[in-house]
């Protein structure tokens, strides 16, 4: 269409002809990318098979390239033009170090894209990414939000890359300023001397609902605010019967709430209720860990390499959250409880007697307590944690919720590895910093049909600058699903679609396609950023690192907070100091900190590709060795330190070659910081088996006396050693 787009694809057409390793120099740079001849190197493939397995990719690459052509070519276009001539010509025989590691994980893709037209291919790329194109054949895209269950419009997705970016940048200035000021202290009580209407006011319903209605339980006057319609997802949430049960034990539910597909079932059994209005969509009967280097077979081969370790009770139910809300909520307000919908906060101001929130209708309520279950993205935990704080670690998360997995969808998994680590377009050892990583599966049956499956590709990392975009790993996850879930779907191993084939096909089913990103800090939970204000789920930081579970911490935590809550305001014993007892230093949350550090890989570093599949291949298999009382709390992110200690004093035996390298890749800040967590733990569980009820008894004999906020304070440090060394646990 312009002098300038047919040079463009007239030099890739040429290049791809005369020289494969210019085409790919030139073609697979993306927008914003620096224009380098060594770069342009580095992203070269010296075989024509190579180039035409990694064409689909690189005409998206180069239709957005185009676009930027349009706008303004430019010097930087033309150098980066010739750039790709001089690596032509100059090296065609170069062979980019670590190749056959980065081919080694498209085998499949590659395999099946030399099928396709590429000039079909690089006419459907025009203007559009993979991504885009395939989030268009939603049935239902209207939900973009950033949570990891959205429907996943391209807006929504945009609109998370953009924030994600926001956070990538953190060294900047404008990051660098404290956030706008939500909660504030003024003196005197509340205007007139009016007394607080509500005892609690509770902002953010989707979680929040579940604290409100255990609250309104104990006979408080609670309300709850939502800024939007208070509604769970369509997507399911999964959890075990056991935690949905704590839920009752609360006071959020009653027994009869939780019906459905609750009978349990045996091993490659999955149990449905597909009827919309029952909250256990699906349970099945285990879900599997395992860490392989390629994808061995199918679950139950007999190759030796495969490692698959069963657990039952864990994430092995699908629930439907709408319906978990609609209860909840119906519970909450038969009791007299008040839902707020469609209205969001726009600040609160703390006063002696009390605090008011100010609406965004100009409208203000009154209450005794705030609670903030608004999320990871609170402006209250923002306020908290003070301007220009990145997160210590992240997790992005992208997946689908798709139909068409005929051939098995009988269990789940809870985190699988079928490659080691992994560098993309990259060569490991890049000067510029190197974007490997380790990904990982996590994928379950839903309730919704017999071939219907949600699948979950995710990966830990830090804020630097160079981490890829939310988009870019959504293109990893269409490159790599047929290669992990050929054994699961006839369209990838009998057909050897690739995905946007087998969708475009009609094979697979896209019923939504998900993405996140979670970030978690380091002073986590979260201190109170005031008197009378208390945050809980998400906001608190209480989630585990390795999982990023808000849902399950929040079950775990609901009795423990519920009745502290309410001896609060009983007593009065609102002040920060009082509330930060009750979200306390946790040992055991702090400490998997470490593991999260060994699960990722910093930008440059060069630990071995097989390094975090063979830490925890190993040490998975040790838990599973010592059986369910170790393996189970583990992976419901419940530490308990001399079962820990256990498998740590296993894995120095069984593969002691391997820790000097892990304590070399975690460093010895780290390490230091890790073994005081360690420590800590160990002091807490003896404390809490032997003063634990010493300190209960105390504690209730002050209270008898009058000596409210002492014995409030000893009911927390007795919870604080219990929940902090994992001794809540029952398996």
């Amino acid at each position: 269409s312009s002098p300038v787009s047919c040079l463009c694809w007239l030099t890739r057409l040429w290049s791809t002809l005369a020289s494969p390793t210019m085409a790919l120099g030139f073609a697979s740079l993306r927008p914003g990318q620096a224009f380098d001849v060594q770069v342009l190197a580095d992203h070269a493939v010296d075989t024509r098979r190579g180039c035409i397995a990694r064409l689909h990719h690189v005409a998206e690459a180069g239709a957005a390239q185009q676009l930027q052509h349009h706008v303004g070519f430019g010097e930087q276009g033309t150098r980066a033009l010739i750039a790709g001539m001089v690596v032509g010509v100059l090296r065609p025989f170069r062979r980019p170090r670590s190749r056959h590691k980065r081919l080694r994980f498209h085998k499949v893709a590659a395999r099946n894209r030399n099928s396709v037209d590429t000039r079909a291919v690089a006419m459907m790329a025009v203007g559009k990414s993979r991504t885009e194109r395939l989030l268009e054949l939603l049935p239902d895209a209207q939900d973009g939000s950033s949570g990891a269950g959205s429907a996943g419009s391209y807006t929504g997705l945009q609109a998370i890359d953009r924030a994600w970016e926001r956070v990538r940048g953190g060294s900047s200035q404008a990051s660098q300023a404290p956030p706008p000021e939500f909660v504030h202290n003024v003196p005197g009580p509340l205007p007139g001397d009016q007394q607080p209407h509500f005892d609690v006011a509770v902002c953010g319903g989707t979680l929040g609902i579940f604290v409100a209605s255990a609250l309104q339980r104990r006979g408080l006057r609670v309300c709850v605010l939502e800024r939007g319609k208070l509604a769970g997802r369509v997507q399911e949430w999964n959890i075990s019967l056991q935690e949905l049960r704590e839920l009752v034990e609360a006071g959020a539910l009653d027994a009869s709430d939780i019906d459905g597909a609750t009978r349990t079932p045996s091993r490659g059994e999955v149990v449905r209720n597909e009827a919309p209005s029952s909250l256990v969509a699906v349970q099945f009967g285990s879900v599997r860990a395992g860490f392989n280097s390629e994808e061995f077979g199918p679950t139950g081969s007999e190759d030796p390499r495969l490692q698959e370790i069963w657990l039952d009770g864990v994430l092995n139910c699908g629930i439907r959250p709408s319906v978990a809300v609609a209860r909840a909520r119906a519970r909450f307000e038969a009791a007299g409880g008040e839902v707020r919908e469609g209205i969001g906060v726009n600040k609160v101001s703390i006063h002696s007697n009390g605090a008011c929130l100010h609406l965004a209708d100009e409208e203000t309520i009154t209450a005794k307590l705030v609670i903030d279950a608004m999320g990871n993205q609170s402006p209250i935990s923002r306020q908290a944690r003070g301007g220009g704080t990145q997160p210590f670690g992240v997790c992005i998360v992208v997946g689908t919720t798709a139909s068409g997995f005929d051939l098995d969808n009988s269990m789940g998994d809870l985190i699988y590895t079928n490659s080691d680590i992994w560098s993309g377009d990259v060569p490991d050892g890049e000067s510029l910093g190197s974007p490997r990583k380790q990904y990982y599966w996590e994928a379950f049956p839903t309730g919704a049909g017999e071939t219907e499956r949600t699948t979950y590709l995710f990966t830990y990392m830090d804020a630097a600058a160079e981490r890829p975009s939310v988009e870019q790993q959504l293109e990893d996850y269409w490159d790599l699903l047929p290669s992990y879930q050929r054994h699961n779907c006839s369209a990838f191993r009998d057909e050897g679609l690739s995905a946007e084939q087998a969708v475009t096909a009609g094979k697979l089913q896209l019923k939504r396609v998900l993405y996140g990103c979670f970030p978690t800090y380091r002073d986590s939970p979260l201190p109170p950023v005031s008197d009378r204000v208390l945050a809980v789920g998400d906001a608190s930081g209480i989630q585990s690192p390795l999982s990023f579970g808000g849902f399950g911490a929040l079950t775990r935590h609901l009795v423990r907070v519920s009745d502290a809550v309410a001896e609060a305001l009983a007593h009065d014993t609102l002040s920060r100091e009082d509330l930060a007892a009750v979200n306390a230093y946790l040992p055991n949350q702090a400490a998997t900190w470490m593991f999260q550090r060994a699960m990722m890989v910093p930008i440059g570093d060069r630990r071995p590709s097989d390094f975090v599949n063979r830490l925890l291949r190993n040490n998975f298999q040790i838990m599973s060795d010592l059986g369910p009382e170790v393996l189970k709390p583990f992976n419901q992110d419940i530490v308990q330190p001399r079962q820990l200690a256990r498998v740590l004093l296993e894995a120095v035996r069984r593969d002691p070659l391997n820790i000097p390298l892990l304590v070399y890749h975690i460093g010895p800040e780290l390490l230091v910081d890790w073994l005081g967590h360690m420590f800590a733990m160990f002091a807490f569980d003896m404390a809490h088996h032997v003063l634990g009820k010493i300190v209960r008894d105390i504690a209730a004999a002050l209270t008898d006396s009058g000596q409210h906020e002492s014995a409030f304070r000893l009911r927390r440090l007795a919870e604080q050693w219990e929940f902090g060394s994992g001794q809540d646990y029952k398996l």
